[in-house]
C-alpha cells in the first residue's frame, strides 16, 4: 500500500491510499468514505480485505480521503464532488480507463452526486455499501417522533443563524448514532450534511437516475443506523441503471468491522465486479 497525494481543481491537497496488483490492467476501484469527515482511516471500517480481495483478482485500489477529514467541523458538504474529481483525474493519469465508484454510508451520496453532475465517461460501474440515501432521511426511517422533531427544530435553529449572517456558530445534536454518540458542527455546516431536501443537502437518490452504469446497493441486513429499507430506496431510484442489484449481506451490521462483516462485503464487492466491470 502506498500513501498517495492528489491535488483538486480548487488546488486542496488531498491524501488517499492505493494498493496496486501484482499485474495491474486498466481498472482501478476508488472507495469514497461515508462519516461527516470522509476519514479514509477510521476505527469503525476495516478496509484491509477489500483491498486484498480487489488487488488479487487485478483491480488496483484506491480509499480517498476527504478534504472534510481536516476542517470539521467548518466543512463544505459540496466540496466532496471536487474531490472525488481530484482521485479520478489522479487515477486516468496512471493509466486506469475503466474506474469503479464504491461509496460507503455518506459516501453513498457522495459519490451520486458526482457521477451525476460530471457524467464522467471513465465511471464503468458504481456501489453503493452499507450506504443512506441522505443522513436526514435515514434518521427518518430509525427515529422517533419525538427525535425528528429534535431534528427540524435544529435545523431551523440553523437556517436562521445563516440568515443573520452567522453560519459558522456552532450547534450540537446529541444521540445522533444509535450507540449514543453526539456531534457538533457550524450551522451552516449543519444544513449542507445533515439538512432537509429543501436545504440542497446529500441526497443519492436524487441522482439515482442520472446514474447510467451498473450499479450494486450491497447492505447488511442487520444494519443499525442505515436501516434496511434505506438501501430498497437506493436501489428503487437506479431507474437508468443498465442493470442494479440489491445484495444483502447476511448477518452484517452498518459497519464493515474487522473480521467476518468486512470480510464478506470485500467478497460480495469483489464477486460483483468481475461479473459487471472485469479487471
Amino acid at each position: 500500500m502506498d500513501l498517495i497525494r492528489v491535488d483538486t481543481e480548487d488546488k486542496i491537497a488531498l491524501n488517499g491510499m492505493l494498493w496496486i496488483p501484482a499485474s495491474a490492467g486498466s481498472s482501478i476501484v476508488i472507495l469514497v468514505p461515508g462519516g461527516t469527515t470522509g476519514a479514509a482511516m477510521v476505527a469503525s471500517h476495516d478496509y484491509y480485505p477489500m483491498a486484498q480481495a480487489l488487488t488479487a483478482a487485478g483491480y488496483a485500489f484506491l480509499v480517498a480521503n476527504m478534504r472534510a477529514a481536516y476542517n470539521y467541523p467548518y466543512a463544505e458538504y459540496t466540496d466532496a464532488v471536487k474531490d472525488i474529481a481530484g482521485f479520478v483525474a489522479y487515477a486516468e493519469s496512471a493509466g486506469f480507463s475503466r474506474i469503479a465508484l464504491v461509496g460507503v454510508s455518506l459516501g453513498g451520496p457522495r459519490m451520486a452526486q458526482y457521477v451525476g453532475e460530471r457524467e464522467d465517461p471513465a465511471i464503468q460501474a458504481v456501489a453503493f455499501v452499507a450506504s443512506i440515501p441522505s443522513p436526514y432521511q435515514e434518521f427518518q426511517i430509525r427515529s422517533t417522533a419525538a427525535d425528528r422533531q429534535r431534528l427540524d427544530d435544529t435545523l431551523q435553529r440553523a437556517r436562521q443563524l445563516v440568515v443573520e449572517g452567522q453560519g459558522l456558530e456552532p450547534l450540537a445534536f446529541e444521540n445522533w448514532f444509535p450507540d449514543g454518540r453526539h456531534f457538533m458542527v457550524t450551522a451552516k455546516a449543519m444544513l449542507g450534511f445533515f439538512g432537509a431536501p429543501k436545504d440542497g443537502a446529500p441526497s443519492s437518490i436524487r441522482y439515482g437516475s442520472r446514474i447510467r452504469v451498473p450499479a450494486l446497493v450491497l447492505h447488511g441486513d442487520q444494519d443499525e443506523l442505515s436501516l434496511p429499507p434505506n438501501a430498497q430506496t437506493i436501489y428503487d431510484s437506479l431507474t437508468a441503471a443498465p442493470r442494479r442489484d440489491l445484495v444483502w449481506v447476511k448477518g452484517a451490521s452498518h459497519y464493515l468491522t474487522p473480521g467476518g462483516a468486512a470480510e464478506a462485503y470485500a467478497r460480495h464487492l469483489r464477486d460483483w465486479l468481475v461479473r459487471n466491470m472485469p479487471a
